[in-house]
């Protein structure tokens, strides 16, 4: 009986490691998908608003709710140093290739002409669109694998331990 309820127990830890690693994939295309409007609200207000890049960050990173964007919002000087900082703190959790897209925004914003920068955060959205979608296309084709895999590898170990 008891045999049976520790080999239950490592089946269902071994599953339930599977879903949080599947989890953690789906927090990568929350936070891809966050970035993809943050992108899209400095695009606007560059067009359409004169603010600086310190009243852009304060406005676009305020109402985040997929990471935690303090470090962004809290950037008063020295804007292009702070906000790669403000990235490798608070996007430790996204995509490897979703943050060093987002991470260009720091080489331009506020540096060149209005064109200039438009057409940098319109790369910077297709690239972070085109990988959220990658993302989430792989995760669609390998969702039933991961949970199957972690269920079966805890079949697994209770065979070789028994």
């Amino acid at each position: 009986m008891i045999r049976l309820l520790l080999n239950s127990a490592v089946v269902i830890s071994c599953f339930l490691i599977s879903l949080e690693e599947l989890n953690a994939e789906m927090r990568k295309i929350l936070i891809a998908k966050e970035l993809e409007s943050i992108v899209f609200q400095l695009e606007a207000l560059i067009k359409y608003g004169s603010y600086d890049v310190y009243q852009l960050c304060e406005r676009c990173f305020s109402d985040v709710t997929a990471f935690d964007a303090g470090s962004f919002v809290e950037i008063k000087d020295s804007f292009s140093e702070n906000f790669l900082r403000a990235c490798e703190k608070s996007l430790e959790n996204a995509d490897k290739s979703t943050k060093l897209a987002f991470m260009k925004i720091a080489d331009f914003l506020g540096m060149y002409d209005l064109a200039s920068q438009v057409a940098g955060l319109e790369s910077v959205l297709e690239e972070i669109k085109t990988r959220r979608i990658a993302m989430e296309n792989e995760l669609a084709a390998k969702r039933k694998l991961y949970l199957c895999l972690g269920a079966f590898s805890g079949i697994v170990i209770c065979l070789v331990l028994t």
